[in-house]
């Protein structure tokens, strides 16, 4: 019997020591903010963003493009491109930051540069693909 929790004993602290040396997981790139976001909470309307884990992008219902973060997730950055009915495609594309970016839950706080509307959007259940 003593055998048996010296060796349950054993293969706890291994396994503590292996999860201890794996790197810890981060959430501040792709992963984190990949997904449908609505600016005004509802995720029924076009307002907000949906931002796919390999780069691209969808911003309100009029641009699409791509996007990436810096600064350790904190700013978040999309450049994309008017694609309503009404916009000139000679234009070129536009940047829209964010700083002070933060994620807790289902809740992005953000602070959209341009002008420093701070923003408070919602993740929606459906997922970007």
């Amino acid at each position: 019997m003593r055998r048996i929790a010296v060796v349950a004993f054993v293969f706890g602290c291994a396994a503590t020591a292996y999860a201890n040396m794996r790197p810890p997981e981060l959430l501040t790139g792709r992963s984190n903010f990949a997904g449908t976001w609505s600016f005004d909470g509802t995720c029924m309307s076009g307002y907000g963003m949906v931002l796919h884990a390999d780069g691209k992008a969808s911003y309100d219902e009029w641009g699409t493009g791509l996007w990436a973060t810096a600064d350790s997730g904190t700013r978040l950055v999309l450049i994309v491109e008017d694609i309503s009915e009404g916009a000139d495609r000679r234009k070129e594309a536009e940047i829209i930051e964010f700083r002070d970016v933060s994620r807790i839950g289902p809740t992005l706080r953000l602070t959209r540069t341009s002008d420093r509307a701070e923003i408070k959007a919602k993740r929606c259940a459906t997922t970007a693909p």
